[in-house]
């Protein structure tokens, strides 16, 4: 082989490995696989009600330009990306009054609480608490 010829198949080899690994990082439970406990999301319901419902509302329907945070018109936001988009997106960027403030278990427990709300099933191990492994977690619609 000359130096083109293994200098090719060097790169396709290298840009496969990439491929794979990108796939391999994509989502790869369902949200429907029980992913956070009922514990989880009573505690999460009750900083929701402190941190989120003056915006959210009461039931997490939205209020205004606050967008819902379960049912239908979630889901047409959210089905499709993974647990750790929503976690990242609320992490950093609530509550609106205070960005950044809530804890990783905080947000953990709300996202808990949202996924009870919009009729996901409980599990027996709580949800996690960092983004990385719930970006393995697709947000499908509920069953």
């Amino acid at each position: 082989m000359n130096k083109t010829a293994i200098a090719i198949v060097l790169a396709g080899s290298v840009f496969a490995a990439a491929l794979t690994t990108t796939v391999g990082a994509q989502a790869t439970r369902s949200s429907n696989e029980g992913v956070y406990t009922a514990d989880q999301a009573t505690k999460g319901e009750a900083v929701y009600k402190e941190q989120c419902a003056a915006c959210h509302g009461d039931n997490l329907e939205g209020s205004g330009p606050m967008p819902p945070l379960a049912g239908k018109d979630f889901l047409s936001n959210w089905q499709g990306k993974t647990l750790g988009e929503l976690f990242e997106k609320t992490q950093t960027s609530m509550p609106a009054t205070a960005p950044g403030t809530l804890t990783p278990e905080q947000t953990a427990q709300i996202t808990a609480y949202m996924l009870s709300t919009s009729k996901y099933p409980a599990g027996a191990a709580p949800l996690a608490d960092k983004v990385d492994d719930l970006k393995a977690i697709r947000i499908d619609a509920p069953k």
